[in-house]
């Protein structure tokens, strides 16, 4: 339980108010409407800035918000891509992200660097250059470098490099509409729990009401948690934004308390414990109103323990109250009332398929009615915390395993031919785990790590001896199967001898799949942009573990440049800071797949037509 006393709340808005004293400029020409806020859920991290829209469009001007120096430049192939980083003269930085490019001195800058080996990354610290730049200078232009479609995205940092709401600089936003509820969920928190008689947790949609929202009555018994979907709305626009505040109340008690102002980059994980999807669903769209053990949620100021839900006896209303930073409010009502008639005597026993079955951290059900913990398990021991159980009902086997987060793993199979490792503090809390393998139809092998939304804080690994199913010549790797639409993501791996060595950082479903076939490439084009800047780019396919773009080599007219991969495109792009087409061009294209398969293309490309 976290209870944080007023003085919180006194002392973290004067200390947004210390950090924003200064005056910052709006630091685009795009216009004044936002795509997304602080703190909105990402696949793995909180949202840590505004992002500002473009219209479709790229190139509009950046500017420094205040005067500094330049601090740092960056370019990754994903996540903020071309990146600007000034550092403030109190100590507080800015950044600036998805550039389509930088201003010709920062441009400069950042080739030479990349240049020196044709690099496409970099990450280069330009502080001890203390190259001035003053508010309102043109520092960069907007793009959709690192992940598309166009915006521009924007984040205040302070003294020590932590993010903090730039909606708290007070820029000329419009926003005069509340928040709106969407979907709660309510999730059974101990073994002996169930929501409308389920061992699962249940999404309903809210109703509205002439003045708010409503959920309607919920059964329940033992104890149950609270999670909902709300977004927040702005004038003239329909995109949907984080809520700044978040409040469970049972009347005049506040139960939980979250306001979404600061945290720090270490802790991004907390996001999978704050974040849930609906049970069969992989969208973590729904933010708990109650702190999981082992959580460290800068965001939550009260959580009570009332918060865990006990099942009332009578029908009792508990009400939500969320708000936008400019202070718009919604309310929502749940009324729990407890289910007299569970009977936990009349539960199925039928087990389900493995990926139909619900999962607690230290207990899951396999029929959605029962529940087991590892103790109620009946199998065979391989040590304190590894048991190996039989399907019921497909006589399928499963290894179950109970973690603790504080201990490192080595989990072999009895016949040792699959290992898994966990490092130190890989979990939040202890979890139940359960591990095995099948045949799919087409006779490739799965390896099973469950429960599939496990909450994980950085990766592991997986060791499986193909024995007498490894071929030569094959190049083998992990890929998971994604829950949603049964697609293929490649898992970095590693083949040694006959053992396929994997690294992911999530549990699931995990195919063995040989990729023999290189890259496509195709639709070579000799591109001059509007700002004037001459590119050639070339379409790259790979339908299995994708493009490695750090093998890339691209040189046109005997001289090598920098080959830009831009993924969600589906290019590679010939960058030189000093390229010029001829008349006739010679095109030559090296690059590698994840899985080793390489192809190369020598071209002529004319000026002609262009």
């Amino acid at each position: 339980m976290r209870v944080f006393f007023l003085t919180l709340f006194l002392v973290f808005p004067a200390f947004l108010n210390m950090v924003f004293a200064q005056d910052y400029l709006w630091p685009t020409d795009s216009g004044t409407y936002l795509s997304a806020t602080f703190g909105e859920t990402r696949s793995a991290h909180f949202h840590a800035g505004l992002d500002i829209k473009t219209w479709g469009r790229e190139g509009y001007r950046v500017f420094a918000a205040e005067d500094g120096i330049l601090y740092r430049l960056a370019v990754t192939e994903r996540g903020y891509g071309n990146a600007i980083y000034l550092k403030h003269p109190d100590n507080t930085y800015t950044t600036y992200a998805h550039l389509q490019r930088f201003n010709s001195e920062f441009q400069s800058l950042a080739d030479s660097v990349r240049m020196m080996d044709h690099s496409f990354v970099m990450d280069e610290n330009f502080e001890s250059d203390a190259i001035p730049v003053k508010k309102g200078d043109v520092i960069g232009y907007t793009g959709s470098t690192g992940i598309g479609p166009p915006h521009f995205h924007f984040e205040i940092r302070d003294s020590l490099q932590n993010p903090i709401n730039a909606l708290s600089a007070n820029f000329p936003i419009k926003d005069e509409l509340p928040p709106v509820f969407s979907s709660i969920i309510i999730e059974p928190i101990s073994k002996e729990s169930r929501v409308e008689q389920k061992a699962t947790s249940l999404y309903k949609r809210a109703q509205k009401t002439g003045n708010g929202y409503d959920f309607g009555t919920i059964e329940m018994d033992g104890v149950a948690g609270l999670a909902v979907n709300v977004y927040d709305q702005a004038n003239d626009v329909y995109n949907a934004y984080a809520v700044h505040q978040l409040t469970l109340m049972q009347g005049a008690d506040t139960l939980f308390h979250e306001v979404l102002d600061s945290f720090k980059f270490e802790q991004e994980e907390e996001m999978f414990l704050d974040r849930i999807a609906p049970f069969g669903s992989e969208k973590r769209g729904h933010q708990r109103l109650y702190g999981k053990e082992g959580h460290n949620n800068p965001f939550y100021l009260i959580d009570k323990e009332e918060s865990r839900i006990e099942a009332p006896s009578k029908p009792t209303t508990y009400t939500i109250v969320a708000q936008d930073y400019f202070g718009n409010t919604s309310k929502a009502n749940v009324t729990l009332i407890k289910d007299s008639t569970h009977d936990s005597n009349s539960e199925s026993s039928d087990w389900l398929n493995p990926n139909e079955w619900y999962w607690s951290e230290n207990w899951f059900s396999p029929d959605q009615h029962s529940t087991l913990s590892f103790k109620d398990l009946e199998g065979l021991f391989l040590s304190s915390d590894h048991k190996v159980v039989n399907h019921p009902d497909n006589h399928s086997m499963f290894e179950f395993l109970s973690l603790k987060p504080d201990s490192t793993y080595r989990i072999d199979t009895r016949d040792k031919d699959l290992r898994i490792r966990f490092k130190p503090n890989t979990f939040f809390d202890t979890t139940l785990i359960a591990t095995a393998r099948t045949l799919n139809a087409d006779s490739n092998r799965v390896v099973n790590i469950l429960p599939v939304n496990a909450p994980l804080k950085k990766n592991y690994m997986i060791e499986y001896f193909l024995g007498d199913h490894f071929e030569k010549d094959q190049k083998y790797g992990f890929y998971r199967i994604e829950p949603e639409d049964g697609d293929l993501s490649y898992v970095d791996s590693e083949l040694k001898g006959k053992t396929l060595w994997g690294f992911p950082s999530e549990f699931g479903n995990f195919e063995i799949v040989a990729d023999n076939e290189p890259p496509r490439l195709s639709d070579m084009k000799l591109v001059k942009t509007d700002y004037g800047k001459w590119f050639i780019t070339v379409k790259v396919t790979d339908e299995l573990s994708g493009i490695d773009s750090s093998s890339a080599i691209f040189e046109v007219n005997d001289e090598r440049g920098i080959a830009e991969y831009d993924y969600e495109e589906e290019l590679i792009r010939y960058y030189h800071p000093d390229f010029t087409p001829e008349n006739e061009n010679t095109v030559r294209l090296f690059v590698k797949d994840k899985a080793g398969n390489e192809i190369e293309m020598v071209s002529s490309l004319p000026l002609t037509g262009q």
